[in-house]
């Protein structure tokens, strides 16, 4: 009889202890809702108090003629949108940043890859990369449209050299993270040196791979709105350089806040991927440096 009692109570407790963990979970969901929206008010307010002291600044503090105005910018902005203006020059420049990205990313996770499987092969190639990775892209992109043309391949070119080397250096970084323990213990299993490097290494170096993604994402736009800057006839770099020989500040400011806008979307996609790729793994890390 005891025995069945105890039984009883214990089957009487587990819809309780179930109904506390979901009252748990929906605190916790409300939680992370009420600082979302907390986090998402303050971006706000920060907009909105830069805007409000741009504008008090303008023609006051500064000449308006080097700064325009938010209300100018904003009329600019629409000008060039509905005209088509914006959208001809931005899909060259977009065209030119997303080959750039996509070649400095693969460029620099495959370079990653063969020197970590080289012996010894990154602490050879390390000066040459850090000696190439220094030399100034903007000095470089003369030389590079001289090479190479003046139409969308240097400008690819010198998008995808403000990504590559970050990318190289976080994937080596990523490599080195690895837990040796665990390495070890997976050899000891009989795993062979691909399968350890596909089911483990690039796995756990994945935060960094993403986090160098995410990093040079302006990056490429950069590079690709310097090659357009030494010589193009087309693009937001063009449209910008154009504007700025006509002092037209309102022009440049909203040819910038169309970067500022689609970086941001990019942005927010190459996290959207993160999540989806890195979805097995917790918000903690699960292996420190060695």
């Amino acid at each position: 009889m005891p025995a069945r009692e105890s039984h009883a109570q214990a089957h009487e407790a587990r819809p309780h202890e179930r109904s506390l963990l979901l009252d748990e979970e929906r605190r916790s969901a409300d939680h992370r809702r009420s600082r979302a929206l907390r986090v998402f008010g303050l971006r706000i307010g920060v907009l909105a108090g830069f805007l409000i002291l741009w504008s008090a600044a303008s023609g006051r503090l500064i000449d308006s003629l080097f700064v325009s105005d938010p209300i100018s910018v904003a009329r600019s902005f629409i000008q060039i949108s509905l005209d088509g203006t914006l959208w001809w020059h931005l899909r060259l420049t977009l065209l030119e940043m997303t080959l750039g990205y996509i070649l400095g990313v693969v460029v620099g996770v495959g370079l990653a890859i063969v020197i970590a499987l080289i012996w010894r092969g990154e602490q050879i190639v390390r000066p040459l990369m850090l000696g190439v990775f220094a030399i100034p892209k903007v000095a470089l992109a003369p030389l590079v449209i001289v090479w190479f043309g003046i139409y969308l391949l240097p400008k690819v070119i010198l998008a995808a050299s403000l990504v590559l080397f970050i990318v190289y250096f976080s994937t080596l970084a990523g490599f080195a993270a690895v837990n040796r323990d665990l390495v070890a213990s997976v050899r000891v299993m009989g795993a062979s040196r691909g399968a350890l490097f596909l089911k483990l290494i690039l796995p756990s170096a994945a935060p960094y791979i993403f986090s160098a993604m995410r990093i040079t994402l302006p990056g490429a736009l950069i590079g690709a709105i310097i090659g357009e800057f030494v010589s193009s006839n087309r693009g937001v770099g063009f449209l910008i350089a154009y504007a700025s020989s006509r002092y037209d500040t309102a022009q440049v400011f909203a040819a910038i806040l169309s970067l500022l806008i689609f970086s941001l979307i990019l942005n927010a996609m190459v996290s959207r991927l993160e999540r989806y790729v890195a979805r097995w793994r917790s918000e903690e890390p699960q292996w420190g440096p060695a």
